[in-house]
């Protein structure tokens, strides 16, 4: 699919194979990133909106049958397509984002039942523009009504220098605080001019007090000291719909199941990471979950315990490090994992990530053994040197898929844990474009 609007691209996701049609898609960087959910019923935004400081990064997870519109107007001022109008069609994918720059007018309809994962990029304007700019940084988005003649919008000047990773910092603790006490839905912003010439932008807000997280702030599962439920905050945009803050700084990513029966066959084991999943998919699917804790000293050593949960943007599953965990029936699901790192001492570096923290236990096999995980929270410092080692991996094609890891006897009778990985041939990265329906229509001004 190709654009008529300068800039305005789908951009392939590297995607690593995890068996089947299942994929593993990372996101080496400790800059916040939102999950947008639009419930189940028929869901249109009913208007454009404009980000003048936020280039939009959007991978769009669903049913891939399903079918998505976007609609464009290119409402840069000094833009070589400014005024240009464009519609297309397409379908969810885990393996592609699509790449609205700042100044682009974007709405969407048939969104319903689909999840947006929007990776953004942030800028700020140019120290020329600083005095000029019409920016806001507390609510950087400008409404255009659907039926807008593009050749009549207002046109903007968008910011165009990229933020430093203090910005973003500044920007996750901003939205923790601003969302988890906000009472009011999503904004609508618009410009109005008014009878003396003068004009000006309005913000209309609708007040929510009553629409909480459904999920309690914290769910204990029963039997297992310290695995737990935690309600993400949200951001409502309407009665079933809104925005979900990732802000932790840690690196992200996510496993597209596929369609097709997703069992787990054995447990999997981290001693250096809580998992923090939050599972995106249909609400009427059920998924069983498999826990056994192998911490040594623990409360509930060697306990036991299965769930039953649905999928839900708005909490997420903390596992602590040591507690094995299989899954059955995730086919159909994403599940975004941003997980909190532990290494064996404060200040430890990256020399204390041996390559993969997990483990592999059969479901079957039994002594459980008993294991020592790492308790001390990794800093900053061992988050940015895990980003960039993930950035350098990405840059070129995976060569293996995840690997399987066991834990064996080793010659002198001590476990030792070895890595089986299955190679990727050459060309197997299935095209991210497959099944897409493209419709486009584009306007320029003469």
């Amino acid at each position: 699919m190709s654009f008529a609007i300068d800039g305005l691209s789908w951009i392939e996701n590297w995607r690593m194979p995890n068996g089947g049609q299942s994929y593993v898609v990372p996101f080496p960087t400790l800059r916040p990133s939102t999950i947008v959910f639009h419930g189940e019923e028929e869901f249109t935004y009913g208007h454009y909106g404009i980000h003048l400081g936020q280039a939009d990064v959007l991978t769009f997870l669903g049913d891939e049958s399903q079918v998505i519109t976007g609609h464009f107007i290119d409402c840069r001022i000094d833009s070589p397509t400014r005024n240009t109008i464009e519609h297309h069609t397409w379908s969810p994918s885990s393996g592609r984002h699509l790449r609205i720059p700042p100044g682009i007018a974007h709405a969407f309809d048939g969104l319903e039942r689909i999840h947006t994962l929007n990776t953004y990029d942030c800028y700020l304007p140019a120290e020329d523009q600083i005095d000029k700019t019409s920016w806001n940084p507390d609510s950087d988005v400008i409404n255009v009504p659907i039926d807008a003649d593009p050749l009549e919008v207002a046109l903007f000047q968008p910011n165009s220098k990229a933020a430093s990773e203090r910005w973003y910092r500044l920007l996750a603790k901003q939205q923790y605080n601003a969302i988890s006490a906000n009472s009011e839905e999503y904004p609508l912003t618009m410009d109005v001019s008014f009878d003396d010439g003068q004009s000006r932008r309005i913000k209309l807000r609708k007040v929510n007090a009553k629409k909480r997280n459904p999920h309690p702030d914290i769910e204990p599962i029963v039997g297992i000291d310290g695995l737990q439920w935690r309600a993400h905050p949200i951001l409502w945009s309407g009665p079933n719909s809104g925005f979900v803050p990732l802000t932790d700084a840690a690196p992200m990513y996510f496993i597209d199941h596929g369609t097709d029966r997703y069992t787990h066959d054995a447990y999997g084991i981290h001693l250096t990471q809580e998992d923090r999943l939050t599972f995106l998919g249909p609400p009427d699917h059920t998924v069983r979950a498999h826990f056994v804790d192998l911490r040594e000293g623990s409360p509930t050593l060697h306990a036991t315990v299965s769930v039953d949960f649905t999928p839900s943007a708005g909490r997420y599953l903390a596992i602590p490090a040591g507690v094995a965990h299989a899954f059955d029936g995730l086919e159909r699901v994403f599940t975004v994992n941003k997980p909190q790192s532990y290494v064996k001492a404060e200040n430890d570096g990256i020399d204390t990530i041996n390559g993969n923290d997990v483990l592999d236990w059969p479901l079957d096999q039994r002594p459980f053994p008993v294991l020592t995980p790492l308790t001390v929270p990794a800093s900053e410092t061992f988050y940015q040197q895990r980003a960039a080692l993930q950035q350098e991996l990405v840059s070129r094609p995976p060569a293996t898929g995840t690997p399987a890891v066991l834990m064996i006897d080793g010659p002198d009778g001590q476990p030792v844990k070895i890595a089986v990985r299955k190679k990727v041939a050459a060309g197997a990265h299935p095209p991210t474009n497959a099944g897409v329906d493209t419709k486009e229509r584009a306007l320029r001004k003469a």
